[in-house]
């Protein structure tokens, strides 16, 4: 069965962004995330794209969703929702859903792993990740750390649906 995998940096608070931007920057979670993507298909909707410094995410398949059937989005795929953005990844061992809070919404309920990172601090934001439901999830490995550019704390949360 082909793992769909959402991955995501969440504030206690729930929070996943403001202005299109992350709230926070931990080297150590951008490092996990490049680590645990490479090579792997990553879905995303058009807002998180255009939010991205470096397009298209170097050494992994670049699938955008936009409602508007004509976006154009160089070095990626363009389609109009997840299903079809699946569909692209059909022979694929895992797939990577990397947001935005749209997209995990959608998602979530079709999702067979969660990669969180909890982030140890609550921040202002006008995007926010799902709840994540624990009859519905269970954690599977959890790995703690301290962030070595601001002290923020920070753990690398792996759910699977139960």
């Amino acid at each position: 069965m082909q793992k769909v995998t959402v991955i995501a940096a969440v504030a206690k608070n729930g929070c996943i962004g403001i202005n299109n931007d992350m709230p926070w920057h931990i080297p150590e979670d951008f490092a996990f995330f490049k680590q645990y993507t490479m090579e792997k298909p990553v879905i995303m909707g058009r807002k998180t794209w255009e939010s991205l410094p470096k397009k298209p995410l170097p050494g992994r398949r670049n699938i955008v969703i936009s409602r508007d059937a004509d976006y154009s989005a160089q070095g990626a795929e363009v389609v109009t929702d997840i299903q079809t953005a699946l569909g692209l990844c059909k022979d694929e061992v895992e797939v990577m859903i990397m947001g935005g809070a749209q997209i995990y919404q959608e998602t979530i309920t079709i999702a067979t792993d969660l990669r969180i990172t909890k982030v140890d601090s609550a921040v202002e934001g006008d995007a926010f990740f799902p709840e994540i439901d624990s009859d519905i999830w269970e954690v599977i490995s959890c790995e703690k750390g301290i962030s070595s550019k601001n002290g923020t704390g920070y753990a690398f949360v792996h759910y699977v649906r139960k």
